[in-house]
């Protein structure tokens, strides 16, 4: 193996550890993975006793700089020697095929990333519907518009590295979707590649305790919009999908019961004639959730 004579893998998995979630079982799916020509970084708190328990001389610990996720996924990317990075968060399991179905992916040589099609280990189904063939995605906001939620899963991606580090990798400051970020910058980079065939299994994620914050995505790609930095072919999409992003805010926010934040969101924020029938339903979500007077059925009960 490449990763063991000291030559460049074409892989590196970057694992960045949590001190509540045990690394063992995603380690064991990486070690039996059908694809074994890669190297294995581990970032964070536990990276040196986890790399010594794997005894493995692909696997390797590294500090992590900074706290948080996106700064030890960062820690692993800038120091992977491998073209190719692939993620696998704790909790996250792959199948055996994993690596080599999304690396099969990287042939053709036109894309900057390549993305799998995940099962929630809570329900049992597939990310997106099986329907969906696998195949290039040369504009990633029209594909998930398309297909009515955010595709890509860290632990279900392969990224160029080259690519990530011109985007500017995760972003470290606080706010909703530092993962969405990421892959929608990296979308103005190039085409994507879709797999969909299911290879790994993502782990219960536990439900939000408060409203979240305003996707990134949608800040940034304002940005890159009024900044003219989105290339012409893709300016559409971008728009749509910025405005999906913040519809989709304000309709979590009133659920959580912040009727009026989520009216000023789509006052502020959102294009009614961009999606105009979601913009109707997010508004009347918002009427709802904010309606203190007596109930429908006691209306209709009334003289």
């Amino acid at each position: 193996m490449s990763a063991m004579r000291g030559t460049a893998p074409p892989v590196t998995v970057v694992l960045p550890l949590r001190a509540d979630v045990p690394v063992g079982p995603a380690l064991a799916s990486l070690r039996g993975q059908s694809f074994g020509d890669y190297e294995a970084v581990l970032v964070g708190d536990g990276a040196r006793e986890a790399a010594a328990e794997a005894a493995d001389p692909r696997v390797r610990a590294l500090r992590a700089e900074g706290s948080g996720r996106a700064a030890a996924r960062n820690r692993g990317v800038t120091a992977a020697r491998a073209e190719w990075i692939a993620f696998l968060d704790p909790g996250d399991v792959w199948r055996e095929d994993h690596l080599a179905e999304l690396l099969a992916a990287t042939r053709f040589g036109d894309a900057v990333a390549v993305f799998g099609n995940p099962v929630r280990a809570a329900s049992g189904r597939t990310l997106l519907a099986m329907s969906v063939p696998s195949g290039r995605v040369p504009d990633l906001f029209a594909f998930s518009l398309r297909v009515g939620c955010a595709p890509v899963r860290a632990s279900a991606a392969l990224i160029e590295r080259a690519a990530a580090i011109d985007a500017g990798l995760f972003p470290a400051q606080a706010g909703g979707g530092a993962d969405l970020d990421l892959w929608g910058r990296l979308a103005l980079q190039g085409l994507f590649r879709y797999v969909a065939r299911p290879t790994a299994i993502l782990a219960p994620v536990a439900p939000a305790r408060r409203p979240s914050a305003p996707p990134l995505l949608a800040a940034t790609l304002a940005q890159l919009l009024d900044e003219g930095a989105v290339p012409a072919d893709l300016m559409p999409s971008a728009r749509r999908y910025r405005n999906r992003l913040m519809l989709d805010h304000a309709r979590r926010l009133a659920a959580a019961g912040c009727p009026a934040e989520a009216r000023a969101v789509l006052a502020r924020a959102c294009t009614p004639g961009l999606d105009p029938l979601r913009h109707l339903a997010a508004l009347a979500r918002t009427w709802r959730a904010g309606w203190t007077g007596p109930a429908p059925g006691a209306l209709a009960g009334s003289p």
